[in-house]
């Protein structure tokens, strides 16, 4: 299944690859699942999907990050929009 990223109109299969474009393209850390000891699936805690994340987006929070809550004006509404409507999406910009 294709999913279209309202932000930039790219089209990604499903699942994990558009997870991936948000994080990358768009900076916004998703919290992922994970199969668990037990064979369950596990939703990443808070600090796992920050520690996974700032290892590779080490710009994140700095002068040169470029998520929704620092670049600020169409994004951010677009991304508030969904928030409301669907629930928090990503964790957000401290």
């Amino acid at each position: 299944m294709k999913t279209k990223c309202i932000l930039c109109n790219t089209v990604t299969e499903g699942g994990s690859e558009f997870y991936d474009h948000l994080e990358d393209i768009h900076m916004m850390p998703i919290r992922r699942m994970r199969i668990g000891s037990s064979g369950q699936p596990t939703e990443e805690t808070h600090r796992e999907c920050m520690d996974r994340f700032m290892f590779s987006h080490v710009e994140y929070g700095s002068d040169k990050c470029w998520c929704p809550d620092c670049v600020g004006g169409e994004t951010l509404a677009v991304v508030s929009n969904i928030t409301n409507k669907h629930g928090t999406m990503y964790i957000r910009h401290q």
